[in-house]
């Protein structure tokens, strides 16, 4: 069955999946603050970069217990600080079999377009690559803003997908000047643990209650004829922590409890949308 409304785009996966399920999680540095913080301040604030610094020690080794014992693998997100002062969790993340993304130098800094940016970018890809044995071929900029010049550096660097977009469901290829350019958009809005958790102050159900909702409208309308993605967002240093964790765990396995499930690693579903030549 085909969707009723010619102008709906529809997307096959791989092996008739019905929903792909991309989980990203987020490996992170910080210049001055990270994203939470007990008062206003200007400058550094040591607590507020402390808070960050969870995900590197403990954070980051839950979350991989985690989906190991599930059998699922994520797409991290990773700071080029991050990289060049944690090795190590870069390395186990790579050999658990997590997708390694650019994700800029540091979180609180965002893109500055121009050559700055070039080095940015060259910086950051070198710093993951010399961390975890690979380079990224995807990329997620900090509070995913690109510049006006983001798309056609990456592409020089070797990057062949972006996730800097939320125009979409599904993935598709567009053109940067005369080159393909596979995107990847952002459908985890509902179950950020940022933008649900640390940032609404609510409660970790929050983020039970956004993403079961949307997989059950994403699920309904694969079995209708229209199979659909969503995402899921895990910063090591917040969902990394006990009081969403056993949350997280619902939530894969809520997944795991459905038919026709593919559990996609960004690059993954960028390939299939080159290959496949997949356009809107």
């Amino acid at each position: 069955m085909t969707s009723r409304l010619p102008h709906w785009r529809t997307i096959e996966w791989p092996d008739q999946a019905k929903v792909a399920v991309q989980i990203i999680t987020a490996f992170e540095a910080f210049d001055e603050h990270s994203q939470f913080t007990t008062e206003a301040s200007s400058g550094i604030n040591p607590f507020s970069i402390s808070y960050g610094e969870y995900g590197a020690h403990v954070g980051a080794w839950r979350l991989i217990e985690l989906m190991d014992d599930l059998g699922v693998v994520s797409s991290v997100a990773i700071n080029g600080r991050a990289a060049e002062q944690h090795p190590h969790v870069v390395q186990a993340l790579a050999e658990h079999g997590h997708e390694l993304v650019g994700h800029g130098w540091v979180n609180d800094k965002l893109m500055p377009g121009g050559e700055e940016e070039r080095e940015v970018i060259r910086r950051t890809l070198d710093a993951i690559e010399a961390a975890g044995g690979e380079r990224p071929t995807g990329w997620v900029s900090p509070g995913k803003m690109g510049s006006v010049d983001t798309e056609e550096f990456l592409l020089d660097a070797g990057i062949r997908y972006t996730g800097d977009d939320a125009s979409d469901d599904l993935p598709f290829v567009k053109k940067v000047g005369d080159r393909d350019f596979a995107v990847v958009p952002t459908v985890d809005l509902a179950s950020n643990d940022l933008l649900q958790w640390v940032f609404g102050g609510k409660s970790p159900d929050v983020i039970v209650e956004g993403f079961k909702a949307t997989f059950d409208a994403v699920y309904a309308e694969a079995e209708a004829g229209r199979p659909g993605a969503v995402g899921l967002v895990l910063h090591c240093h917040a969902a990394g922590r006990p009081t969403l964790v056993p949350r997280v765990r619902e939530l894969i396995q809520y997944c795991q409890s459905h038919d026709g499930v593919w559990f996609a690693r960004g690059d993954e579903i960028a390939e299939f949308a080159l290959r496949e030549g997949i356009t809107r």
